[in-house]
């Protein structure tokens, strides 16, 4: 294809000289016809004279040799007038090719751009894919770790505060054994959605795997919107949830890592919060900030 296009980009400058070099022939001749024929015009209006006056036969006999080569003129144009055309007649046709070829190579071009567009859309789709989770079409934990990252980043670039919230459905395992996996499904993708209503746009929410979520908070102001917030949450999941003849209450516990008082590398933040997690799992509130985990 590029060596194609290549031969094209030079053919087409030199067949437009070309055929420019043609034309201008094919104008010279036309002013040698047009020159004949001014000659032959005074050749014919001597001979003319010599019928109706005498004329000297010196100048007769010069007005012939004239009109003959007026003639040779004229011939030889004929001639290279033919020879023009049929030049004409081959840059044509093979500008004709020229541009045949251009439109199948544009053709090509955009089949190739087609192509590249599905592909990459396709990529998009598989990038998507790879980073949410199945089922809930949350962020997963790869894409979550990027967001942790970048948000850490930002954090310590401008002396902000994130919230890392680790949570998981308690006894969700009896779920699944009592009410089987469908159902198990159903349960999380509510959990996913009532997370989701419960914080901001710019926050995360990802499911980081079998019944554990997790949620990156950006830009927290005060310590004490984040523990209500989860304190929320708690009571927002644990609304009772309707499955057909199925009623079910769920609970969740949640652990709270605040960058920077409780890690400031975000491995240290979600094993911190798992930390504080299952210390929730012990007490009323069911949220657990990890610095007082660890002072009990």
């Amino acid at each position: 294809m590029k060596s194609k296009s290549k031969d094209l980009k030079k053919n087409v400058p030199d067949k437009n000289a070309s055929l420019e070099r043609v034309i201008n022939r094919n104008e010279k001749i036309k002013e040698t016809v047009k020159q004949a024929a001014n000659e032959l015009t005074s050749v014919n209006e001597v001979l003319k004279q010599g019928k109706e006056v005498k004329i000297p036969v010196q100048i007769i006999k010069e007005a012939i040799t004239q009109n003959k080569e007026v003639e040779y003129k004229v011939a030889k144009a004929a001639n290279d007038l033919h020879q023009v055309n049929t030049e004409l007649a081959k840059e044509v046709a093979e500008r004709l090719v020229i541009e045949t070829e251009l439109s199948d190579m544009k053709t090509d071009l955009a089949d190739v751009r087609d192509d590249l567009s599905k592909s990459q859309a396709k990529e998009q789709e598989s990038r998507e894919a790879a980073l949410h989770d199945a089922l809930t079409g949350l962020p997963n934990r790869v894409l979550f770790e990027e967001r942790l990252d970048h948000g850490l980043i930002q954090a310590k670039r401008h002396g902000w505060k994130l919230a890392v919230l680790f949570m998981d459905i308690d006894n969700f395992k009896n779920i699944n054994d009592s009410y089987g996996h469908d159902l198990g499904d159903k349960v999380l993708l509510t959990v996913a959605d009532r997370l989701q209503s419960a914080t901001r746009r710019e926050d995360t929410v990802s499911r980081w795997g079998g019944d554990e979520f997790v949620c990156l908070l950006l830009e927290v102001k005060h310590e004490a919107d984040v523990t209500r917030l989860a304190e929320l949450i708690v009571k927002r999941i644990a609304e009772a949830l309707k499955f057909k003849e199925t009623v079910l209450s769920i609970r969740v516990s949640i652990g709270i890592a605040i960058y920077p008082a409780d890690g400031e590398k975000a491995d240290i933040l979600l094993k911190n919060a798992d930390t504080a997690m299952y210390k929730a799992k012990g007490t009323e509130r069911r949220v657990v900030l990890f610095r007082d985990s660890v002072l009990d």
